[in-house]
């Protein structure tokens, strides 16, 4: 499949999974635009390529899981082409408790091709990137007023959030600026069949998230993810 015809796949993909009139129209103008400056009809557009495999890739995270962390994945699952899903492994049945404990929790990332495997990357390394920030965040704050907030109720989940929060603006101005990365990380359709049809996952429960009434808290965080999210897409446009 030539380029050409690998971007306006990417587009019916969209206008297929649209969630929205604005969405499908957004779609509909850039294929109109593709195919004029190329002086093409629908018809011209060769789609006779077999689909991508499904393939899936687990990050292990250990027995309790933050909730900042699951938006994390859910934000860099949605901007590499992939979703994601939680799996729980459990020990024996406990008489005391009348449960079976929680013994360790994985995210799985599913992608065509390697993009499971980017996601997951990806994933990785902006998890470690929040942990370190935040670290030195807090140290920032003892040396400038000699206090310790790490360890205050919410502080950590509002800094962590906050940094989530500038990666994904970092990654929407991104997309508004270069209309051909927008189409590149449309999740396929072929992913999230498999996610809705093949697995048939549960819904993962909501739970609240003790934040800080320290607004600077998040601000600050933001900043910094602002600013990683500026040097770490790795995706980039087929």
């Amino acid at each position: 499949m030539n380029p050409i015809d690998s971007k306006l796949k990417k587009i019916l993909a969209m206008i297929d999974g649209a969630t929205s009139e604005g969405e499908a129209r957004a779609a509909s103008l850039a294929l109109q635009r593709l195919l004029a400056a190329n002086n093409m009809t629908i018809d011209d557009i060769d789609l006779t390529e077999d689909a991508p495999e499904v393939n899936e890739f687990a990050e292990e995270l250990g027995k309790r899981v933050p909730e900042w962390v699951k938006v994390l994945a859910y934000v860099i699952a949605k901007n590499y082409r992939c979703r994601y899903y939680m799996q729980t492994s459990h020990g024996a049945y406990d008489y005391w408790t009348g449960c079976r404990r929680v013994t360790g929790t994985r995210f799985i990332f599913v992608g065509e091709s390697q993009d499971a495997t980017v996601a997951a990357g990806c994933f990785r390394a902006t998890k470690h990137a929040i942990e370190t920030c935040f670290k030195k965040f807090c140290d920032k704050r003892a040396e400038q007023d000699g206090t310790k907030i790490g360890r205050r109720a919410g502080v950590k989940n509002s800094y962590c959030l906050g940094f989530i929060q500038g990666l994904e603006n970092s990654y929407r101005e991104q997309l508004e600026q270069d209309e051909t990365m927008a189409l590149a990380i449309v999740v396929p359709e072929s992913v999230a069949r498999y996610m809705n049809d093949e697995l048939k996952l549960k819904k993962m429960k909501p739970h609240s998230i003790t934040v800080s009434a320290d607004t600077s808290i998040e601000d600050a965080g933001k900043e910094d993810g602002y600013g990683f999210g500026q040097g770490d897409r790795i995706a980039t446009c087929a």
